[in-house]
Parts: C-alpha cells; structure tokens; sequence
C-alpha cells in the first residue's frame, strides 16, 4: 500500500463522515461505486483523477481540494479541512 494512497483515502473518509453521509451516499454523489469509494478510503486503490475532478467541481466539496492535494488550506478563498467547516 501506498502511503500517499491511504492519506488520500483517509481524507476521503474525514470529508464523507464531516458531511454525515454513508459511504453509498458519498459514492452516489460523486458517482463512482461504492467499492470503489470504498478502496479509495482504505487505501487499496489510488484515487483516480476523474474522482478529484468531480470533487474538485462538486458545490458542496470543492472547498476540501486544497487540503485533500496538499494539506493546505486558504481560508480567505473558502479552501478549507472538514474541521474547519464547522
């Protein structure tokens, strides 16, 4: 396993449970299966780039692509962590 793999994952996971959504759902929103949502937050499976793009495009998650590239947040132009949002 990757670790930058399981970072992204994990990533993944803190946004789907900072939205209160069940892992189909966040499968279903961003619309990929949820096995697949499944081995992107577990690690198994490198995130695709069509993934991030509908993230990225997403209205209510694009403010998590900064921090889910790169760890980094702006919080002026809204890029913000799941924790943040609160």
């Amino acid at each position: 396993m990757n670790p930058d793999t399981s970072l992204v994952g994990k990533k993944i996971r803190q946004i789907r449970e900072a939205m209160g959504l069940s892992r189909p759902k966040f499968a279903e929103l961003l619309q990929v299966p949820p096995t697949t949502l499944k081995n992107y937050e577990l690690g198994y499976r490198e995130v695709g780039g069509a993934f991030l793009v509908a993230l990225a495009q997403h209205a209510e998650l694009h403010k998590y692509t900064l921090w889910l590239l790169s760890d980094k947040t702006i919080e002026s132009v809204g890029q913000v962590r799941p924790e943040q949002d609160h």
